[in-house]
């Protein structure tokens, strides 16, 4: 039983077009090799080993096609994985910083206290407690 090369339908291809693969082309219009589908057929049709090559032809293609997707999944996600990583180490470095900032801080203002408070107070204390 042969399949035809394109539906009832599809008027817009005419008989003769042959489907092609890269180079290869998978029924012969010309009759030399395949004999177009068979000796009562015309080369509206094609056979079965015609038709199971170019299946597995799309199908190889396909696979092929898969594993490239595959490959740029992959670097996709180990660029982000690093990117992922500047991001954090930027972050503990920001935090490091921020840490030490914030210990700086509680120095000055402990000086602070300690330099201006503390003489207030005593000069406070002084003036009310000794008059």
């Amino acid at each position: 039983m042969a399949t035809p090369l394109y539906s009832s339908n599809d008027k817009n291809i005419s008989a003769n077009t042959p489907i092609e693969s890269d180079s290869q082309v998978l029924y012969n219009k010309d009759g030399n090799s395949s004999d177009g589908g068979g000796g009562n057929m015309n080369n509206d049709y094609v056979t079965h080993p015609e038709l199971k090559l170019s299946e597995e032809e799309t199908q190889r293609k396909l696979d092929n096609l898969d594993s490239k997707i595959t490959q740029v999944d992959n670097k996709l996600d180990y660029k982000f994985n690093e990117l992922d990583k500047k991001i954090d180490s930027k972050f503990d470095l920001l935090n490091t910083k921020i840490d030490s900032l914030t210990k700086l801080v509680w120095w000055i203002i402990g000086l602070l206290t300690t330099g201006v408070v503390l003489p207030a107070i005593a000069y406070f204390v002084k003036t009310i407690f000794l008059k």
